[in-house]
């Protein structure tokens, strides 16, 4: 098993300053990296050192120390690498980056070289260490002033901690949450965080935290799929950077390819410039892709390779790197298309490494759908400049509260617009708009309705023959001949026997 050191460049500890305090351009070796190699790099069987550091501002600095340590220790493999962090302060941004990196070197025994680096660098190593459960160590050093050994030489020591069931990291983010809790806050942003989407919110904000994973989002239209993938990026490492989105659906294979990808001039007919695709516009930031279960086996492959390898090839053009989180969003059963052949097992495995799922607005049940109704109210008045927040009757907020929204929170919301833009004060039955008044049948949830669409399911089934109906439901022919007569449906030619 290859052996891998971990280290970052110490830039209070690895240069020499001068009386002021500040590092001059010379390596100092009483520094924590050129220490190590000097006394115990040879002692631990490493294959190779990798030096970290934030920013390629320091790359002159790295490339310094690492000149100094292959020129005085010519037969080692030691390198350096930038990982492009933005905040050096920010906890979630330098333990997401320090998390992708070691995830990358999952296969190997990998020591982590504790001493140098600012304490956000430390605090990262740890809560890394706890929780990703790799072949993790921790390693200090202690300078040979401080040591117990009487030859005064510096000793290497493992930090050795009990690593606890429960991750870290998902305890942190679970404190998180518990103190907005505690806070009695229902609301993010312009959305309301009610019971039923709480505990899909708690596991987006951890799935936030592990910068490398790709989230499938799943759920019917409009439960919120896209405002849960802008959550994800918003509390991400990436939140500074870029988000951008795309509807799949929306467009043919060599438009989405283009949208993807980019395109080089002249590549295809109408290609009359060069384009830079999503993938390349939001490098180092995030991609959400919805309505991916409908994207054509051609498409499918295009993306996978993306997601293997974290390389684009524009249309016409050659591959290049991009560096993007992937979150996709679906209604369809993508299991079953995979059975079925229309969707590649090895793309649904690719983007499912954690899965998020919305309700419907009618699974959340009516307490839910009045808070969303009573914050739709509330904030739409604004956007409408309006004196007066609009008031329900209460038989029009009745037949809000039973019609079962098809269309989710979207349509619940579209909803609430109607009433602002066709009235001042208040809202009677009558100014429901009449899908709301009278539902279809399929939608309803009234006993009667719900009544007449089995006997019209089970008439369909029967080939219109009454007397095989009478026996599927149960009752009697005359039964059956009186709920027809109830129902209006002795006059259809359908169901005629």
């Amino acid at each position: 098993m290859a052996k891998l050191l971990l280290s970052w460049m110490g830039y209070i500890n690895d240069f020499v300053k001068d009386e002021k305090g500040n590092s001059l351009k010379e390596v100092s070796e009483l520094g924590p990296n050129y220490t190590f190699h000097q006394y115990f790099y040879s002692n631990e069987n490493y294959d190779e050192h990798i030096i970290l550091y934030t920013a390629q501002k320091d790359e002159n600095w790295a490339v310094l120390l690492l000149n100094k340590l292959l020129t005085t220790f010519p037969n080692r493999s030691i390198e350096s690498c930038c990982l492009n962090i933005n905040d050096p302060i920010n906890l979630h941004e330098v333990k997401g980056k320090i998390e992708s990196y070691l995830l990358s070197k999952k296969d190997r025994d990998i020591d982590i070289f504790f001493s140098p680096g600012a304490s956000m660098i430390q605090v990262s190593w740890f809560l890394c260490h706890q929780s990703l459960n790799l072949k993790t160590r921790l390693l200090q050093t202690r300078p040979g002033r401080f040591s117990s050994k009487k030859d005064n030489m510096p000793e290497l020591l493992e930090i050795q901690v009990d690593r606890s069931a429960t991750p870290v990291s998902a305890v942190i983010k679970e404190d998180t949450i518990l103190q907005r809790e505690k806070g009695k806050s229902d609301y993010d942003g312009d959305y309301v965080l009610a019971p039923s989407i709480k505990p899909v919110y708690r596991n987006a904000l951890l799935i936030s935290q592990t910068d490398h994973v790709t989230t499938l989002i799943r759920g019917a239209t409009g439960t919120g799929k896209e405002h849960l993938a802008e959550f994800i990026h918003k509390h991400s490492p990436r939140k500074n950077n870029i988000y951008l989105s795309v509807n799949c659906a929306a467009y043919s294979d060599e438009l989405l390819g283009s949208e993807l990808f980019g395109h080089e001039k002249g590549s295809f007919t109408g290609a009359v410039a060069k384009h830079a695709g999503i993938f390349e516009q939001a490098s180092g930031g995030t991609v959400f892709l919805d309505e991916i279960g409908d994207i054509s086996s051609f498409m499918q492959q295009s993306l996978l390779r993306v997601l293997q390898n974290k390389t684009i090839t524009p249309i016409g053009g050659t591959p290049k790197k991009v560096n993007v989180r992937v979150i996709a969003a679906t209604n369809c059963n993508l299991e079953k298309m995979c059975t079925e052949g229309d969707f590649r097992w090895d793309l649904f495995y690719r983007l499912a490494v954690a899965e998020l799922e919305l309700p419907s607005l009618q699974e959340r049940g009516p307490q839910e759908v009045e808070q969303l109704l009573d914050h739709f109210i509330s904030v739409k008045r604004s956007l409408y400049g309006r004196a007066h927040t609009l008031k329900l009757s209460k038989k029009a907020k009745e037949h809000i509260l039973s019609y079962p929204f098809p269309g989710n929170v979207r349509e619940l919301e579209n909803l609430v617009d109607t009433l602002y833009v066709f009235n001042e004060r208040e809202v009677e039955y009558v100014d429901l708009p009449h899908r709301i008044r009278q539902p279809k049948s399929e939608y309803s949830l009234k006993l009667e309705d719900v009544e007449k669409e089995h006997i019209i399911k089970v008439l369909h089934l029967k080939k219109g023959n009454k007397r095989q109906t009478a026996f599927a439901l149960d009752c009697t022919e005359k039964t059956l001949s009186n709920l027809l007569k109830k129902y209006k449906l002795l006059e259809s030619t359908v169901f005629d026997s």
